[in-house]
This record gives C-alpha cells, structure tokens and sequence, in this order.
C-alpha cells in the first residue's frame, strides 16, 4: 500500500478517535459567564460604598444573578435577558466582556456617565431588541455595526457626544420602530436608506448639524411614521413634499433649519397630526387654507417662519388647540373673533402687523394662562370695554409679579413644573425675600420688615388675581382697594417708626 495512502487513514483514524475528546471539553456559555461579565461592569465603575450595587451585586450572598437589581433572566434558558441600570449615577466605560451576554435582548443605562466609546464586542448580542443610552457621555463615531441586530426594535443614543455621520448600514435595521440620536453632534446628509425602514414609527434627529435635502417621497416606505422630528439642524431645499403620505404622523417638527418655499396645501391631509412646528425657516406665502382639516391640532408653532397674509378664523374651530405661537411674522388684518378654543393655553402672535381691536372673546378663554400680542397695532388694550375684567385682573396680577421679582412667566427658570405663581406663592411658605427682587430691598435699611411685609401683602393679592380658575379670581376693583389698603397701612408703619 502507497505510504501517502496509509498516512491519511492513519491521520482519519486518529481525529475520529479524538472528535469525542475534543467536543466534550468544550465549555458552552451559561450563567456564569454572564456574571462574569456583570462583576466585570461593576469593577469599572467607581462606586461610594452605599450604592446598591456594591451590596447587591456581589458572589457572597446565596443569591442568584438573576436577583440581581437590575438584571432579568429568561423564564426558560435562565440567562441575562435584561440589563436596566437607568438614573444611577453610574461613571465608567463598557467593558467589551459586556459582549459575553449571549441570551440579552434589553439594555438600558440611560441617564448615567458612562463615557468613551461602545466596544465592537457588544455587535455578538445578536439577540437585542431594545438599546438606550440616552443622557451620557459617550463620543466618537457612532459603530458601524449597528446592522449587526437584526431584531433591533428601539435604539436611543440622544444626548450624548457621538460625532460623524449616521451609517448608510442603518437602513438594515428592518425591525426598528424607534430611532432617536437627538442632541449629539452628527454632521453630513440623512442617510436614504433609513427612509425605508418600513416599520419605522418614530425618527428623531433634532439638535445636530445634519445638512442636504430630504427625499421628494421620504414617506413612501414609511406607513407607520407618528413621529418626525428633524428641528435644530441644517436641513434646506424646499418644504418636504410628498408629507401627506405619512397619514399617520401625529407629530411634525422642522423647526430652526433653512427650509423654503410654501407650506404644500397636501398638509391637510395629515388628519391625525397634533403637534405642528415649522418655525424659524425661510417659508413664504400665507397658513394654507387646508389647515382647517387638521382638527386634532394640540400646538402649532409658526415663529419667524416668514409667512404673511391673515390670521385665520378656522384657528377658533380647532376645539383641541393649546398652543399657538405666530410670533414675528408679517400677519396683518384682526385677529378673528373666536381665536381661543375652549383649550386654549399659550396664545403669542407678537411682532406681526396686526391692527384693530382685541376681541372681546378673549376674556372667555377660561383655560388662557399666557397671551402675548404686543408690538402689533392694536387699539389699546381695554380702551372699548371689550376685554372682560377676569382676563383684566389676571394680567393685573402677573404684572405685579413682574414688577417685584424682576422676572417674567417666560424666564428660563420657570418649566412645566414651575411657574412664576407657583414660585411665589411657595416663597410666602418659605420666606418672602427668596423672590424677591434683591435690589428693592436691603436688610440694613432702616424699615426692612416693614418692606418685607408690604411686599408679602402684594403677592398675596397677585396669587388672588392669577387663580387658575376665572371664578376664583378676585374682582378688579377689588383688587385696586386691596392694593391702596396695602400702601396706606405701610405708609402708617413707616410714620410709627
């Protein structure tokens, strides 16, 4: 026999002898290579000594990593399926054993500090469904390999420092409902292929420096879009045509880009929009006619959009409207009688050319909490009797507000969850001079508590002006006797000392 022949049997003859052997020493992925990979996420973040995480993650107690905080484990395979460490002020980077966690399908560590880069070795977790690493501080080129999940539902890297462009390899992503990269510094164009994500509900680019014109028909492949949000960025050409596809876009922001030309009539066909942000572009010509349509409207921002023409009456129909922000414009003529919906919050329409008078009507808007119409042409405000005392007697009040604390409702301090009123009314529990305007008073002058006071009376009947409900307001007249009984009683205090 040829000694090559025999050679190659001998060779076969000893691989199917050690096959066995071989196979049976390898050691398959289980639960401790998934606390392997916790403790080693745990030792690369700096952690005080009574964060939970020190006592509870952790190899001395009897429990399991699956009792971990934070951890879940599937019901059958009992391996890391869920890794959720929002909101724990965690500081560290990602250690690439994070990769190891073979069965994960949900991660969040949002609102943390995690910062440097996303390791490749997370691009193994092909089983990943839901990514959110929103609020850290991660920078560099977003990974190329992204793609690498098929099954990607939810991915969310907002606020964080990730630079460069969005990758083209994006569009793979055939799963995604959400994508969300708002606030970080991505530059270049919008890559075409996300725009055939067809499973694409919610898209969100604001506040980056991406630039170019987006596609003619960028809703063709996208039925199911709710959300498209690409305001504070770079964006031109002319307004995206082809919007009315997306018929189930409920909120629309392009607000801050360079966008031109006119608002598409087709808009109107947006039924289910409810939030409409268009402002600070470069439009032209007048708010379509076929706005009308878009009944379910909650907040519709036109500012410094270039638009021109009249206030449109069928804004009084849309019996869903909050907001209206119109602001310095080119609108002229009256503002229609009924403008406030019953719903009505926010009303600005500053800087335009409006003249006339106010409509009575306004006074009726019992949900009205702000209205700016000024630097218009307005007869002045009340001089026809035709605004009612409880718009009056608010405006009355938040003045007095302004004058004494040198801050207005629109200051940057106050949010959705503090306003100007409630800051006062919280400084007459807390002490008076906490709102304050600082240079009214001095605590080394010689009448300071009496000051003090005096000024604690004039928020009591501010906050007594301003009551959320119209009915509950105190009458103007009223109000003007409280206040001369305010001034002659400090006027007494100050004669007794």
């Amino acid at each position: 026999m040829d000694r090559t022949i025999l050679f190659h049997i001998f060779a076969a003859f000893l691989l199917l002898y050690n096959f066995p052997t071989t196979c049976s020493s390898r050691t398959s992925p289980n639960i401790t290579t998934d606390q392997s990979a916790l403790l080693a996420l745990k030792s690369s973040i700096t952690l005080p000594p009574d964060h939970i995480l020190v006592s509870n993650w952790t190899t001395t107690t009897p429990s399991s990593v699956c009792d971990w905080v934070g951890v879940t484990c599937g019901k059958l395979h009992r391996r890391v399926a869920a890794l959720d460490l929002p909101n724990m002020g965690l500081i560290a980077t990602i250690p690439p054993h994070l990769g190891n966690l073979s069965f994960l399908v949900h991660l969040d560590i949002g609102n943390n500090s995690f910062y440097g880069d996303l390791p490749k070795e997370l691009a193994n977790l092909r089983r990943l469904q839901h990514i959110d690493v929103w609020l850290n501080n991660f920078s560099g080129q977003i990974p190329q390999w992204f793609d690498a999940f098929p099954k990607l539902v939810y991915l969310d890297v907002s606020n964080n420092s990730f630079s460069g462009s969005v990758p083209e390899d994006f569009g793979n992503l055939q799963s995604l409902k959400v994508l969300q990269m708002k606030y970080n510094q991505f530059t270049g164009s919008i890559p075409g292929t996300i725009f055939n994500i067809s499973s694409l509900e919610v898209l969100d680019f604001t506040g980056n420096s991406l630039s170019g014109n987006l596609p003619t028909h960028m809703c063709n492949y996208l039925p199911n879009l709710k959300g498209l949000y690409l305001s504070i960025n770079e964006l031109e050409g002319q307004f995206p045509p082809g919007l009315q596809e997306c018929s189930k876009l409920q909120s629309l922001s392009l607000s801050v880009n360079q966008f031109t030309g006119r608002i598409p009539s087709e808009i109107g066909n947006l039924t289910m929009l409810k939030e409409l942000l268009l402002g600070f572009n470069s439009l032209e010509g007048e708010i379509p006619r076929e706005f009308a349509n878009l009944v379910n409207l909650e907040v519709i921002s036109l500012h410094r959009a270039g638009l021109k023409g009249l206030i449109p009456s069928f804004l009084s129909n849309m019996s869903s409207l909050q907001e209206i922000g119109l602001a310095i414009n080119n609108f002229s003529g009256s503002l229609p009688r009924n403008i406030c919906s019953q719903s009505l919050v926010t009303c600005l329409i500053w800087r335009n050319k409006l003249s006339g008078t106010i409509p009575s009507e306004i006074g009726n808007c019992t949900a009205l909490r702000e209205i700016v119409l000024a630097e218009n042409d307005f007869t002045e405000y009340g001089q026809e009797g035709l605004v009612s005392t409880n718009c009056d007697v608010y405006s009355f009040g938040i003045m007095m507000m302004e004058v004494f604390t040198r801050k207005k409702p629109t200051d940057e301090m106050f949010t959705s969850d503090l306003s100007l009123s409630r800051w006062v009314s919280e400084a007459l529990v807390n002490g008076v001079t906490q709102a304050m305007d600082s240079r009214l008073i001095r605590k080394e002058e010689e009448h300071f508590f009496a000051e003090v006071s005096c000024v604690s009376s004039i928020f009591e009947l501010a906050l007594n002006c301003t009551a959320e409900s119209p009915k509950n307001r105190i009458n103007i007249k009223d109000a003007l006797a409280l206040l001369q009984k305010i001034r002659l009683e400090f006027l007494s205090k100050l004669s007794e000392n």
